[in-house]
């Protein structure tokens, strides 16, 4: 069988265009000129060849079919052949063979000459502080484009290396990093009044000496401390903590540089510097707790037995130096487990001193600390549904939970509540607290804050949602009472005093419990037409309307 002719033109063709394709990367211009002509030449070889296969002096072994031959590939290789040759212009006596000797020995010299001529910059420049930029003469004349520009550069640089910049340096950073604390820690260099000085100051100090700098030097132009105002203090949400004290600290450092200078040899800065550097701010320690890693590492904390192998096993010099850490970390760990027990030892007209919160954390987990807060739907009982009463309330380790003993006249078992019920727990609301000033430590039962009634109509009108004080035996403090005002008149009778009519809208509106008429604003104890006593009345925020809502019953009470 004999090889066709057009069979051995497409796969010629191929090759060319493969050929083609090289020659057209080439870099020699007259590359794709000369490749027609080589086609044209080498096409016609081979194609003598393949109809003359006898003649062809290298025959590569057996006939196909009727005498033929593989010069079919020989006559490919012929092409490609030429192509090299003729394109690269190398006579065929010059063409190196692979892998010979004479191969390797010209790569050899190719490579030395190219290492010779390549530049050596770490010769000329031994310090390494070089760069492959082209070498321009001094002679040559260089353009940047703008004097004004050049000439800014240059009063940027001569700025920079100012030796006063070397020198001055003030450091603010947040004592406890992961809280929204007013601690800072403030390191102060090279300056005329104070070579070197490091304490720990809190926003007051900076607003006092800021006030007093003002009275002391009218004339001088200082701005106040760059602080959020209070408002927004209390408002930050506890994932952003770490990010407002590092934006206060670099927005204090500055100010604080300003007023070192403005307020040179003044008194109320000798007054503010006055504080001594404790011995544990250059303790290694310290150095430790302040790294920025030691703040990501101390934001993870949440249990009692991290605290104690971070701050108490790990370093003993840690845990001498790390107490107001602690002391953060405590805190924030006892405000997330129990937030309304939180509340009660934060209460502001409690307590003045400040509270060892370790201290405070173990009480609670053994059971030492009971507080009097206010239980939601006490006992979960029809009777007492949209109320909040009166308990005294530990915390019971074993079973993890809360015991309330409720205050009555008449006895009452404890209730065990679960933990996962905590929001059936609240102390005493802000604007009654006002008034009723719950005690740290009461002298006697009858004189905690529940039996005292409540003044004043602030916030009271048609359609809001209020509190009642009330009570079914005379000797039991009061309970507040979820409702809803549908009329209310003021002045009734006394001055201060107002006629107010409140429905329980979890009972049915043909209730004798549904819809109640009292007079209140004056403090004064008055019965109560469905029975009882009644004290005083006081509108509540939406925050706890939201929360009176959660016990809301599904359906309407009857009995």
């Amino acid at each position: 069988m004999r090889v066709s002719n057009s069979r051995f033109c497409k796969d010629h063709k191929r090759s060319a265009d493969a050929m083609s394709y090289q020659a057209e990367k080439s870099d020699d211009p007259e590359a794709k000129e000369t490749f027609d002509q080589i086609f044209a030449d080498d096409a016609a070889m081979a194609d003598l060849c393949f109809r003359n296969p006898d003649t062809w002096p290298h025959r590569t072994g057996s006939k196909l079919g009727g005498g033929a031959t593989n010069s079919e590939a020989v006559c490919r290789r012929l092409v490609l052949f030429a192509y090299v040759v003729r394109i690269t212009k190398v006579p065929v006596a010059d063409k190196v063979q692979p892998g010979s000797k004479q191969e390797h020995r010209k790569m050899d010299n190719s490579m030395k000459a190219a290492e010779k001529d390549a530049p050596k910059p770490w010769l000329t420049h031994p310090d390494g502080k070089w760069s492959p930029r082209p070498h321009v003469p001094h002679d040559c004349p260089v353009e940047y484009g703008g004097v004004e520009s050049y000439d800014f550069c240059l009063e940027i640089n001569g700025e920079l290396e100012s030796p006063r910049s070397k020198e001055e340096q003030v450091t603010v950073a947040p004592l406890h990093p992961s809280s929204m604390s007013s601690d800072l820690v403030i390191t102060i260099r090279g300056f005329k009044q104070v070579s070197k000085w490091k304490g720990i100051k809190t926003w007051e100090d900076l607003e006092s000496m800021h006030t007093e700098l003002e009275m002391e030097r009218p004339h001088l132009d200082v701005n106040p401390p760059p602080f959020i105002c209070q408002q927004e203090f209390y408002h930050v949400p506890p994932a952003l903590w770490s990010y407002y004290a590092k934006e206060t600290c670099v927005a204090i450092e500055p100010w604080l540089c300003d007023v070192l200078h403005k307020g040179e040899g003044s008194q109320s800065l000798k007054r503010f510097l006055e504080e001594i550097t404790p011995d544990s701010w250059s303790s290694p320690a310290h150095d430790v707790l302040a790294l920025p890693v030691a703040s990501h590492i101390l934001e993870f904390l949440a249990a009692p037995v991290d605290m104690v192998r971070t701050f108490v096993l790990g370093s003993k010099s840690i845990a001498e130096h790390s107490w107001q850490i602690r002391t953060a970390k405590w805190e924030a760990m006892f405000r997330d487990r129990w937030p309304a027990f939180f509340q009660c030892l934060r209460y502001e007209g409690r307590a003045q001193a400040v509270l060892d919160w370790e201290l405070t954390y173990q009480q609670m987990v053994e059971g030492k600390k009971e507080e009097v807060l206010e239980v939601f739907d006490r006992e979960k009982k029809i009777g007492f549904s949209m109320s909040c009463m009166i308990a005294k309330v530990s915390w019971e380790s074993k079973t993890q939970s809360y015991m309330a003993s409720y205050v009555s006249a008449s006895h009452v078992l404890p209730e065990r509540i679960s933990y996962d019920e905590s929001d059936r727990l609240r102390f005493c609301p802000a604007s009654a607290a006002v008034q009723l000033q719950p005690e740290l430590a009461p002298p006697t039962a009858l004189e905690i804050y529940p039996y005292r009634v409540l003044q004043g109509l602030e916030g009271l009108r048609v359609g809001a949602s209020v509190e009642l004080q009330w009570k079914m035996q005379m000797g039991s403090p009061f309970g507040w009472w979820y409702g809803v005002v549908e009329q209310m008149e003021r002045n009734c009778g006394e001055e201060g005093t107002a006629a107010v009519t409140i429905t329980f809208r979890h009972f049915p509106a043909n209730s004798r419990w549904y819809r109640l008429r009292v007079v209140v604003g004056d403090g004064v104890m008055r019965r109560c037409a469905i029975g009882g006593y009644h004290g005083g009345i006081r509108a509540v925020t939406p925050e706890e309307d939201k929360q009176w809502k959660l016990f809301f019953p599904k359906e309407t009470i009857m009995f």
